[in-house]
């Protein structure tokens, strides 16, 4: 999960800061502070993205962030989406939270719900969720009061406050200390029977499904049982799906506020040309590989060749971007509606992941899709590249 995480962040990072990096060395290339001044109040949404990012001011409107470290102790009166490295949000956020990195700390009031995901994550008792809490991680500790209920998989789960809902969990071991108080049922799944203090108070009932250490007994485990770990399973499927989707949006919607005119000209590109797009997108996702393969062939083509292949990656996670936009204009343009392209980039997302759901055909359309931005991205890129050419900036 840790690798997988350095991973995710290292794409993003490379997508968000591409502009800037290509013209230095890793030696040499600056670490990027952004920092919203506590004094300061942004009266629309806020999107910032650097090594380092602090937000102390007021932002009235929602707040898109990505960073190695990420700390909130302004005051958002919106949704917070955030990844990073670190994420710590010790400012009141008044709607949802959702966020995902290797280590989150929450210890402010939430108004809504919240979403997190990562190596470890801690809501501190300084914490008040009025909603309900959804977290995937190695680590989580809850020892602030949830209004609502909580749904969970980790390897060490621990929790020492009020739970205002159900809790619905899967852990290899699940601990409630003694302020521990849940108004709902408890259900869990997990290898062992959870450690409970004495003082801990249970509105509802506790069942514990014990998972298998070994194939002799998950040939025991009854079909009602199996049906119930099926479910929590699709579950979590559907989470981590939803949580992807979120990380995309993020992604979708700082690269768009860092390059507005290339996306504009690129949605335009895959409206006036979408065939011809599609084309040259096909022709990428052959030719790279070839090429890469071709180029590791040699000690000295292996550098190329990774190169190759991790520009491809990119090229398609935009591609991804654009396309969702270039639904979710498409749709709303037929709607006759006027909206944020932020929405534009959230319906397309949803419509790309409805196609999933799709046996063979819907993985097929979606690809379509992907390789017309693919490819669009690569004519405008062209197309700049002849603009410079011309005026001789390059």
């Amino acid at each position: 999960m840790k690798l997988f995480a350095k991973f995710f962040v290292l794409v993003l990072l490379s997508v968000t800061f591409f502009a800037r990096s290509a013209y230095a060395t890793s030696d040499s290339r600056p670490q990027t502070v952004s920092v919203l001044e506590r004094k300061e109040v942004v009266n629309k949404d806020y999107f910032a993205a650097g090594d380092s990012v602090r937000v102390s001011g007021t932002v009235n409107g929602d707040v898109y962030l990505a960073g190695g470290s990420i700390v909130i102790d302004g005051t958002i009166n919106g949704d917070l989406f955030a990844l990073g490295g670190t994420i710590q949000v010790s400012g009141p956020v008044k709607n949802d939270i959702r966020a995902a990195g290797g280590s989150l700390t929450l210890g402010s009031t939430v108004g809504g719900n919240v979403t997190l995901g990562g190596g470890t994550v801690i809501i501190s008792p300084d914490a008040k969720i009025t909603g309900s809490i959804l977290a995937g991680a190695g680590n989580i500790g809850i020892y602030a009061p949830t209004g609502r209920g909580v749904t969970a998989g980790a390897g060490t789960l621990t929790v020492n406050n009020s739970v205002g809902g159900d809790m619905l969990l899967a852990v290899d071991e699940l601990i409630l200390q003694s302020k521990t108080k849940v108004a709902g049922n408890v259900t869990y799944w997990g290898e062992r029977e959870a450690t409970i203090a004495d003082n801990v108070a249970l509105s509802g009932e506790l069942v514990f499904h014990q998972m298998p250490k070994n194939e002799a007994k998950q040939a025991k485990i009854a079909k009602g049982d199996m049906k119930a770990f099926a479910g929590i399973i699709a579950g979590f499927a559907i989470t981590m799906a939803v949580v992807g989707t979120a990380a995309l949006f993020v992604l979708g919607l700082i690269l768009f506020a860092m390059f507005p005119v290339f996306t504009d000209k690129t949605v335009q590109g895959m409206q006036k040309n979408m065939w011809g797009s599609f084309g040259l997108g096909i022709v990428t996702v052959i030719l790279l590989p070839v090429l890469a393969i071709a180029s590791m062939s040699t000690i000295v083509g292996i550098p190329i060749g990774m190169f190759l292949f991790m520009a491809l990656g990119l090229l398609c996670v935009a591609g991804h971007l654009y396309a969702a936009v270039f639904i979710g204009n498409g749709i709303f343009t037929g709607l006759k509606a006027d909206v944020h392209r932020a929405w534009h980039l959230l319906l397309g997302l949803i419509v790309l992941g409805v196609f999933t759901l799709i046996p063979v055909l819907g993985w097929l359309a979606r690809a379509v899709f992907v390789l017309i931005g693919t490819g669009a991205i690569l004519f405008e890129k062209h197309a700049l590249y002849r603009q410079l050419r011309t005026k001789h900036l390059i």
